[in-house]
């Protein structure tokens, strides 16, 4: 199963890439153009992207206007959460 890096700031979902992507130089290049540089992110990892949330699942992000979740691949998820082992 792969896991996911999200970062957050504000409600809006800036960066959804692989665990083991650069994460660093993706959020640096998205807040310089889309938000501005300096904000707080909220940083969680090792999240699972799902269409279905299992009972146990913790939710971090649910697909909105504020952000859209895609994998890897480019399959769009309805959430992304932390599940529990």
């Amino acid at each position: 199963m792969r896991t996911y890096t999200l970062a957050i700031a504000d409600d809006v979902l800036f960066v959804c890439l692989p665990d083991e992507a650069d994460i660093g130089e993706a959020i640096q290049e998205t807040t310089a153009t889309a938000y501005g540089a300096g904000i707080e992110l909220e940083i969680s990892r090792g999240a699972v992207l799902t269409d279905r949330p299992e009972a146990d699942d913790h939710v971090i992000w649910a697909d909105g206007p504020d952000g859209e979740l895609t994998d890897a691949e480019g399959r769009a998820y309805r959430y992304a959460v932390r599940r529990r082992a």
